[in-house]
């Protein structure tokens, strides 16, 4: 019994060392949702259970793609979900021990030792073979006409979702903050007595260390844009003050803008989708603005993140959104100087 014991002390330690290799350099949990977390335990399971069948056992399982993000996703959701289980072990281990228990508790850390081992050496060697590019919706911008979400949101103007639309063309917001609800009113700038509509979003993808929880974008009273123009006459029919527009389910608004857009542009290459909305409003707001009108527009924390949506070159001229101010409630790190914005119809620089 004292081998036994010995035995399983000894694994004990070894599986601690190998946990700690594979720990994050600095505690991250307070970064992780508990959606996030939950989604990495059940993609843990999923692949720990395959590897039971595939060749390569759970280095075969992980490795399994193409893709760079959907490899380094399962790494991640291995890491939280071992270290969750030492944990685990650590507390189900305790005197007095009999065979039994120390036979199955030796299984336990056989297999986790295992399995951590496999993640060490996925880390090492990385996605190996060929990999797909991601293949970001921006680029599904090209070879749409200068008005196209003016004609969208036209030919979607007598569905359920025709104002949701408009809303998602003017901000570039999630499908997701629709889902919340989004506030328009007529309001005054009170230092230059501007009439204004304000857009207030409560933001989505909101943690201690991303994400704006609330951004407001406002656009003037007598901009002449036809977006603007065709919210002006939504909100005059609203009996409601603020408007309030909301969708029941993100997926089926993504749906019907898919459906929309193939409808109008049948041959288009790629396929149109709510977020392509997103990468358009970023498109304008980098062609008359900064990384930090960009980022304080899309809801980021970070600067860096608006590099990944649509380019200056990609605001059309005569069609460009131009909001007279976009407020949040945090900083935008990283963010430079504001630049200065450019004429209508000059040229903005690529980015």
């Amino acid at each position: 019994m004292s081998d036994l014991i010995e035995d399983l002390k000894a694994k004990l330690l070894h599986s601690t060392e190998l946990i700690q290799q594979i720990a994050s350099e600095r505690n991250r949990r307070t970064g992780r949702s508990p959606n996030t977390e939950h989604d990495y335990l059940r993609l843990a399971q999923t692949l720990l259970t395959r590897a039971k069948t595939v060749d390569g056992g759970l280095i075969g399982a992980v490795s399994d793609t193409r893709r760079p993000t959907t490899f380094q996703k399962r790494i991640a959701a291995l890491r939280f979900t071992l270290q969750s289980r030492q944990l685990e072990l650590l507390d189900s281990i305790v005197e007095p021990v009999t065979p039994e228990l120390a036979q199955k508790w030796q299984r336990l850390l056989d297999e986790q030792i295992d399995h951590t081992q496999a993640v060490i050496e996925l880390r090492r060697q990385g996605l190996v073979g060929h990999r797909t590019r991601r293949r970001s919706k921006r680029v599904a911008l090209g070879g749409l006409p200068p008005d196209w979400r003016e004609q969208l949101c036209l030919r979607g103007s007598t569905g359920r979702y025709a104002d949701a639309l408009l809303l998602a063309a003017l901000t570039g917001c999630r499908p997701s903050e629709l889902e919340g609800g989004i506030e328009v009113s007529r309001v005054v700038n009170p230092m230059t007595e501007q009439p204004l509509i304000e857009i207030v979003i409560d933001g989505t993808k909101v943690k201690k260390l991303q994400g704006q929880p609330i951004r407001r974008i406002r656009y003037a009273e007598d901009d002449e844009h036809p977006l603007v123009l065709m919210l002006k006459g939504v909100l005059s029919k609203s009996q409601r003050t603020p408007m309030l527009v909301q969708i029941n389910h993100a997926d089926n608004f993504s749906v019907e803008v898919r459906r929309l857009a193939a409808s109008l542009w049948p041959a288009h290459p790629q396929t149109i989708t709510a977020y392509c909305l997103r990468h358009q409003w970023a498109a304008d707001a980098k062609r008359v603005g900064d990384a930090g009108t960009v980022s304080r527009g899309l809801g980021h924390l970070s600067a860096k993140t608006q590099k990944l949506y649509g380019t200056a070159s990609q605001g059309r001229r005569g069609y460009l959104l131009r909001p007279v101010s976009i407020e949040v409630e945090r900083p935008v790190k990283d963010a430079a100087a504001p630049a200065a914005l450019n004429k209508p119809d000059e040229p903005g620089p690529v980015s």
